[in-house]
């Protein structure tokens, strides 16, 4: 593995405070093959400040839903450095979660990871943002239990990229890599997935399943980077934990057949990953009471845009018990937010008074059509 830059030997100072580990000693520490460190002793150290941002909380209109939606898909994204472990988790979580929709027979833990990072230290807060990015790269394989397969970085006078891949591991890992939880035997992955479309089935359940049990916070989202804010709060550290017990069930569900269509959540939020759903064969009409209610005093508008990491999944109604045991039995928190419309492709979300008990109870009468009256 060719190693471009000595900004992953140098050791760094952030914001006054020395780092224990320079960032090549990071990915040493999940790479599944062995890495040689040159010693940092000559190199200068990078010394850099994480950037500040706007201790004021930002207040957004929940009535301006589609204005904000259609602002940021005319933005193009960038990395956030004020919070850019964040965003390095939240991409990470992302691109493991796309893998579920794929075919194939595996487990989170047959799944290892490339990363590539293109990135100008030139700017005041980049360095501080490239060793964040590193840091939660090294933090989240950890609590995954997952390996870094190749790394690159590149010094470069564009702005920052970075780029993530996740491929089944190969057997040619390090001995001690090979008995791992949440593997299987013989894994495969498949190019072929799941549809990320609505079908048009109008009985059949869309169902919204956060892998995070964090805040819904904007802070480095895409729609505080098209409005131009910065919201002081980020997105707390994901539980990885929750996260392979949300990845897994999921995952169990598409290799059985369980799932008819599905989306990632991340990049834009809910309401992103929703309308992405829609076609011209399908829409939806859904109800995020449930989910409002459950994050107390949270607004819509965080709920819709803050990239909290998850999946939107359509599955059929005689399946929905089954779903719903097996998710408590996980104790994976679910919200069913709907169903399927023959509307032309459109989908809206509202926030009612009702519970979604209501609405499921609501759902059924309306199914059984009048069955039993005189």
């Amino acid at each position: 593995m060719e190693i471009k830059s000595s900004a992953l030997h140098s050791p760094y100072i952030i914001d006054g405070v020395r780092q224990s580990v320079t960032p090549v000693q990071i990915l040493a520490g999940v790479s599944a093959y062995p890495i040689e460190s040159s010693s940092d002793a000559e190199l200068p150290p990078m010394v850099d400040e994480t950037p500040d941002v706007d201790p004021a909380p930002v207040a957004l209109d929940p009535r301006k839903v589609e204005k904000y939606l259609a602002s940021m898909q005319k933005t193009a994204r960038e990395i956030p450095m004020a919070f850019a472990g964040a965003y390095t988790r939240s991409r990470i979580a992302c691109t493991l979660i796309d893998c579920i929709w794929k075919m194939g027979h595996f487990r989170i833990g047959d799944l290892c990871l490339d990363a590539q990072w293109r990135w100008n230290n030139l700017k005041l807060g980049n360095a501080a943002g490239f060793y964040r990015s590193v840091e939660a790269v090294g933090e989240m394989l950890d609590g995954l239990d997952i390996r870094l397969r190749n790394f690159d970085i590149s010094v470069t006078d564009t702005p920052c990229e970075m780029r993530l891949g996740a491929d089944v591991r190969t057997g040619d890992f390090e001995e001690d890599l090979i008995e791992q939880p949440y593997t299987t035997a013989s894994p495969h992955i498949g190019a072929a997935g799941i549809p990320g479309s609505f079908l048009p089935d109008e009985q059949s359940w869309i169902i919204y399943i956060p892998f995070d049990s964090s805040a819904y916070r904007l802070g480095g989202s895409l729609l505080a980077q098209a409005l131009g804010i910065n919201p002081p709060l980020e997105p707390q550290p994901i539980d990885t934990d929750y996260f392979i017990d949300c990845y897994e069930v999921v995952r169990e569900l598409v290799e059985d057949g369980i799932v008819l269509s599905g989306a990632t959540v991340g990049e834009g939020g809910l309401l992103s990953a929703l309308k992405g759903m829609g076609s011209p064969r399908a829409g939806a009409v859904l109800d995020l009471s449930d989910l409002k209610r459950a994050c107390s005093d949270t607004d819509l508008t965080s709920i819709l845009f803050a990239e909290v990491p998850g999946v939107v999944i359509q599955i059929r109604d005689i399946d929905f018990d089954y779903i719903d045991a097996e998710l408590l039995l996980q104790d994976v928190a679910f919200y069913p937010l709907g169903h399927p419309v023959m509307n032309g492709g459109a989908v809206r979300v509202k926030s009612s008074a009702k519970t979604g008990i209501q609405n499921i109870l609501e759902s059924l009468v309306q199914r059984q059509g009048g069955e039993g009256e005189d």
